[in-house]
């Protein structure tokens, strides 16, 4: 099972960087396999983000990189807004639809500067393309990109109603029963997306895998702690049992503080989180919580572990 949970931390763990409430699923196309929705500015208000924020902005360089893409694209990073992304989850295909922060005039008038650009004309849209991606301006402050023009037409389509969307998931309502106005929050079909990315298992992992349908995290914070939620729906109740023994196996396993090496950095967490599991009918859920100024003292370490060793780095470069 080792292999199985490092492949579900490989796929969640991106997503527990970012903030989110739940996305319009009309907004989604209905191919899609995974769906995440990003809310900037609970990102920026959370005691976390907040503090890594206003770390990284000390670096001139960083904060030098803020100004130009204001000063160029019109990305204003401190008022971004939210953003819903979906995909069939190929790693090199995604659709993406951004408001809030975003001068959509100053970017579409420098794209078309480009020497490289496609310009296309779909209807009163107008669609930018370049060799890794397309974009197309949907209001003042909003856009929609796509890995290639032919996802963006689609995407273009669902907003539409030219191509069906998603219905609202039961998932997400669960999810946000788990944690109160979350963070961060995605939604996924594991097995398929596992095929996408052409993941291999072993027998045992794949028939359980193959047994559960939608998977769902979400993240929050909550007073003065972290919770993380993780929702498997099983193909029927029989299946949600088996799915349940084995998360409580993994929740007493975290209690006893059991290295499962999986990142060296979460094995000196792990046995200070504390989590729960539950279910109900097909649907097994696991919450993990865990105090928010500890994963700060953490963040910091590693940020100050990284500066160190960039500075090593600059210093090396230097002339002798």
């Amino acid at each position: 099972m080792k292999t199985l949970a490092f492949s579900l931390g490989l796929i969640a763990m991106p997503f527990a960087l970012l903030s989110a409430s739940p996305p319009n699923f009309k907004q989604v196309s209905k191919q899609a396999n995974w769906v995440a929705h990003i809310d900037f500015q609970s990102i920026l208000k959370s005691k976390i983000g907040s503090h890594v924020f206003s770390e990284i902005k000390k670096d001139p360089n960083v904060a030098q990189q803020i100004a130009g893409l204001k000063a160029a694209l019109g990305i204003d990073v401190e008022n971004l807004g939210s953003a819903s992304a979906y995909g069939s989850g190929n790693e090199d295909e995604a659709v993406i639809l951004a408001k809030g922060g975003i001068n959509s005039s100053q970017i579409e008038g420098f794209a078309s500067l480009n020497e490289n650009v496609q310009v296309e004309e779909r209807g009163n849209q107008t669609i930018y393309s370049f060799k890794k991606g397309s974009f197309c301006k949907l209001g003042p402050d909003s856009v929609i990109m796509g890995s290639n023009m032919k996802l963006l037409g689609h995407g273009l389509d669902v907003l539409s109603g030219k191509s069906p969307a998603q219905s609202e998931k039961r998932m997400t309502s669960l999810l946000n029963e788990m944690v109160d106005q979350p963070m961060a929050l995605m939604t996924m079909h594991l097995t398929k997306v596992m095929a996408e990315q052409k993941r291999s298992l072993s027998v045992p992992e794949a028939a359980l895998l193959k047994k559960t349908g939608l998977m769902g995290f979400a993240l929050g914070e909550s007073g003065q702690s972290m919770r993380m939620a993780m929702v498997m729906q099983a193909e029927n109740e029989e299946t949600a049992v088996h799915l349940e023994n084995i998360l409580r196996g993994a929740s007493s396993l975290m209690a006893l503080g059991t290295d499962i090496q999986i990142q060296p950095e979460l094995d000196e967490i792990l046995p200070k989180m504390k989590s729960s599991v539950s279910r109900s009918k097909k649907n097994v859920g696991m919450m993990i919580e865990v105090e928010t100024d500890l994963l700060l003292e953490k963040i910091s370490e590693e940020m100050q572990r990284r500066a160190a060793k960039q500075s090593i780095s600059n210093q090396d470069s230097l002339p002798r």
